[in-house]
């Protein structure tokens, strides 16, 4: 049992010898509040260890798992330069199942000499700049090449435009934060796992969501609203979008083919 404090505390000298009841108090009071303050520390730390425990289990058992998957007659010596940064770099990653599962993944690609020559040394940096959304976005293109993505603007009185939301993609059915996901694109594509344009479209139906978005239509309502000259909004005639599309590059689409 993993011990990070001991909560027996010792009374200085002079106070134990005396023996006083105030003393024997102080002691007791001290060790008490120590104990309710710090006591659910140790069981804390345990429990980080275990879950850790687990999911190395976890990570190991897939990594031997996809191993054996590999015929014997493909099995070919793994490039060090691949095999050791990504069992560094596993370590820190195991714990999340979407990044354990690539760093699997790109194990047993290194050792198969089909695969092999398909490994690129920076995907195991790449693996490491991905959030556990980052891992689920990208995971989207392995069916689909292309998805809408649209900026939201605000349509000014005068003339022009100004924008509100950039790279707003709502193909993840999981995960419907609007600025989580323009994040999580917007890594994609600064990785070069995907490529982002505004200077074409796909049809015109697959943006139709992007305009019955809950954000999209209550601003929409606050511009239209009697008491628009009161707020932030006055300046506007309206909000609109501006189509784009993103797509997998080659690079993420070796990756994919990789990695996940």
């Amino acid at each position: 049992m993993l011990k990070i404090f001991d909560f027996n505390i010792q009374l200085p000298e002079f106070i134990d010898k005396g023996l006083t009841k105030p003393a024997e108090a102080v002691g007791t009071t001290l060790t008490s509040t120590w104990e309710f303050v710090f006591g659910g520390f140790d069981f804390y730390v345990q429990k980080v260890q275990h879950n850790r425990k687990v999911a190395f289990e976890s990570f190991k058992s897939e990594v031997e798992g996809k191993i054996a998957c590999v015929p014997l007659e493909k099995l070919t010596e793994p490039p060090l330069h691949i095999l050791g940064p990504t069992l560094e770099a596993s370590k820190y990653y195991f714990e999340n199942e979407d990044l354990r599962f690539m760093f699997a993944n790109l194990i047993a690609a290194s050792i198969n000499i089909d695969t092999v020559s398909e490994v690129h040394p920076s995907f195991v940096d790449t693996i490491k700049q991905l959030s556990p959304l980052d891992a689920k976005n990208i995971s989207l293109f392995k069916e689909e090449s292309s998805f809408p993505i649209v900026n939201y603007e605000f349509l000014l009185k005068e003339e022009g435009y100004a924008t509100h939301k950039t790279n707003v993609f709502l193909d993840n059915k999981e995960v419907n934060d609007i600025d989580q996901n323009s994040t999580s694109i917007t890594n994609l594509n600064r990785l070069g796992l995907v490529s982002i344009t505004y200077r074409t479209a796909l049809k015109d139906l697959v943006y139709d969501k992007f305009e019955k978005t809950d954000l999209f239509l209550s601003l929409e309502r606050q511009i239209k609203s009697s008491d628009v000259n009161n707020n932030s909004l006055k300046d506007f005639n309206g909000i609109g979008i501006t189509k784009g599309i993103v797509d997998i590059t080659p690079y993420g689409r070796n990756f994919i083919n990789i990695c996940i």
